[in-house]
């Protein structure tokens, strides 16, 4: 790792001292920087393994939470609401879309000025498309997820519905 340092050549005391040091024949501030340098690192190495833990055991979490928020169910209940004033239309999903997924529903939209929103009306985790959802292991949001590759088709049948709708 790198650590930031302000000053580099003399870091354990004013330059006066290590020139005096040098003057008297010693260098225990050399020493010195020497013990810290290599401590500070071991700090350093240290904490980027505690991040990596807390992340580790985060997403372990997370993945158990999904886990059992889809065991023993067939499908998974969400509202999906439609909104339009004059020209903007509006559908939405309780979920983290990808955007491919807000892409393909803007494309088939029969309104010009269609948004796509997330995050709506409740939190059914990662909703990757049917494509990611065959990747699985590659990316967190493709695998951490409750629904099947089907969810993506209904979603978009039943999103363009509402807008077709409106």
């Amino acid at each position: 790792t790198d650590i930031i340092k302000a000053f580099p050549d003399f870091p354990s005391t004013f330059a006066q001292g290590y020139l005096h040091e040098k003057t008297m024949g010693r260098s225990e501030w050399a020493r010195l920087d020497s013990v810290n340098r290599r401590d500070v690192e071991n700090y350093m190495l240290n904490i980027l393994a505690m991040e990596e833990l807390v992340r580790v055991n985060t997403n372990l979490a997370l993945l158990r939470k999904h886990q059992q928020a889809g065991i023993g169910k067939k499908t998974v209940p969400v509202e999906i609401v439609g909104l339009r004033i004059g020209d903007f239309t509006l559908v939405t999903y309780p979920g983290e879309l990808t955007v491919q997924i807000g892409l393909n529903i803007k494309k088939m939209s029969p309104h010009k000025y269609t948004f796509v929103a997330g995050y709506t009306n409740g939190y059914t985790y990662y909703a990757p498309t049917a494509g990611q959802l065959r990747n699985t292991g590659v990316a967190q949001e493709d695998c951490e997820t409750i629904l099947a590759p089907e969810w993506q088709l209904k979603y978009e049948e039943m999103a363009l519905g509402i807008l077709r709708s409106l």
